[in-house]
């Protein structure tokens, strides 16, 4: 059957900020049309935004490719962009469009409802579901699906999460062309770079994430030898040597961290790499093996600098284990990028000005200062829309908060904005800061990648200056 996997695009949707946003494989769909092609079946995967591509062209492929199924991956924000591209499948007469992601795995009958060129919503992992949809198998057979038929709403029972991940071959990324994607400016080191999932699943409790509406919450990881496999595949084939770990936390499993550690030193690969991690996930001993292993900057999510903060988002970690995270790695050469959310739960302008003073007193290379964004399937969205049919308009809903989605009596959108605006200056307009940042400069090449993304941040500050989106 031939499948065409369509990644709805996002980046201008980012504002100013956007010369400094990456493009990055779709991996979801990857590992769809990896499974698919497995089982016999004819794939394509359309990413506009990497391909530089419009409308009318995606248009004209899927007229060329006369798919039998359209699948559509999208998050909350381009929600609307992928409805657009839904609506062009029907109208070229496919039979079968499916939406998945995050955003369509958290209402799944609010969109079978209100858009009717989705046929089918993809409730969790899409890689299962979408083989039986191509084998033919009846709807109602299919777990974790919702759908429209003789005029009714339907929900199947829940999928269960795929246990054994080592099953799932490799992302199909000779579909594409990996020349397309690049890391996004604060991480690029001007080396050919991939991107990889090792582990999917997260058992932490944040109020903010919806990571779980597709991946769940049980952790469950690749082995470290189907890890290496994939490394030593890019590294070989596609000459890859930088790769950006994608995964929600990729030291949940310290042991399995270690073991791919050891492996990468074990066959001497010559490689650099980023991950995300947590302040209460590493200590000096694992932080050293990383680095020895080519690990050159890792993101945390610090978030606030008040514990009461921390708390009421449920994050589970401790001021002092940030200061003590970001002081190991500084002191072993590991640049640092810390997150911070403004606009949290309990959140006034005392608690986000100890936030501003807490990043400058842990020293991170790169702080970054958002505004809270209650995306779908999150504690902090159920608690604050109760009404969907008043929501309308998801393109403001960006991780970044260009345009900020939170209000409140104390903290109203235009004073959050400020107080993003001043935490940048706060944090980027000190010599020590801007000596921090080009220390770890590289190349010549680097310098003129992190120049156009400081232009793209500071193009950005200026809109939160004025409170215009």
């Amino acid at each position: 059957m031939k499948v065409a996997l369509i990644n709805a695009p996002y980046i201008d949707l980012y504002g100013p900020i956007k010369s400094a946003a990456g493009r990055y494989f779709p991996l979801g769909l990857g590992y769809i049309a990896s499974v698919l092609k497995r089982g016999g079946n004819e794939v394509i995967i359309i990413d506009p935004e990497a391909e530089g591509i419009d409308y009318s062209e995606i248009r004209r492929r899927l007229r060329n490719f006369s798919p039998r199924i359209v699948g559509i991956s999208s998050a909350t924000p381009n929600f609307g962009k992928a409805c657009k591209i839904a609506k062009i499948a029907k109208e070229e007469g496919i039979s079968m469009v499916v939406l998945g992601g995050t955003h369509a795995s958290s209402m799944p009958e609010v969109i079978i409802k209100n858009y009717p060129a989705v046929d089918i919503v993809c409730i969790g992992e899409g890689e299962e579901m979408m083989l039986e949809l191509c084998q033919g198998r009846d709807l109602q057979q299919i777990k974790g699906i919702c759908y429209r038929k003789d005029g009714g709403i339907f929900r199947t029972p829940p999928r269960d999460f795929i246990e054994d991940v080592d099953s799932i071959p490799f992302p199909a990324r000779e579909l594409v062309n990996l020349n397309w994607y690049r890391p996004n400016t604060y991480i690029d080191r001007g080396k050919r770079s991939a991107t990889l999932i090792t582990s999917r699943g997260c058992p932490n409790r944040c109020v903010f994430c919806a990571s779980h509406t597709t991946l769940g919450k049980k952790f469950r990881a690749h082995s470290p030898e189907y890890v290496l496999g994939e490394i030593e595949h890019l590294n070989k084939q596609y000459g890859i040597e930088h790769f950006v770990f994608n995964d929600d936390t990729f030291t949940m499993n310290r042991q399995r961290v270690r073991e791919i550690c050891s492996r990468i030193l074990e066959r001497n690969l010559r490689i650099e790499w980023y991950c995300f991690a947590r302040v209460n996930t590493v200590d000096r001993n694992l932080l050293f093996l990383m680095k020895r292993a080519g690990c050159t900057q890792i993101g945390f999510g610090i978030e606030s600098g008040d514990e009461q903060i921390l708390k009421n988002l449920k994050k589970n970690i401790t001021l002092e284990q940030s200061i003590q995270a970001l002081r190991i790695c500084n002191e072993l050469g590991i640049e640092t990028f810390a997150f911070f959310i403004f606009g949290c739960p309990g959140e006034s302008a005392t608690t986000i000005k100890k936030t501003i003073e807490f990043s400058k007193k842990i020293k991170p290379t790169l702080a970054f200062f958002n505004m809270l964004v209650p995306y779908p399937g999150t504690e902090i969205f159920n608690s604050s829309y109760t009404d969907l049919s008043m929501l309308e308009n998801w393109d403001d809903f960006v991780a970044i908060g260009v345009n900020p989605v939170v209000d409140s009596p104390d903290l109203p959108k235009e004073v959050l904005q400020k107080w993003v605006y001043r935490a940048n200056l706060a944090f980027y307009l000190r010599p020590s800061q801007l000596w921090t940042i080009l220390r770890h400069i590289k190349s010549l090449k680097e310098m003129w990648i992190k120049l156009a993304g400081g232009y793209g941040l500071l193009r950005q500050i200026l809109k939160w200056r004025s409170g215009r989106k």
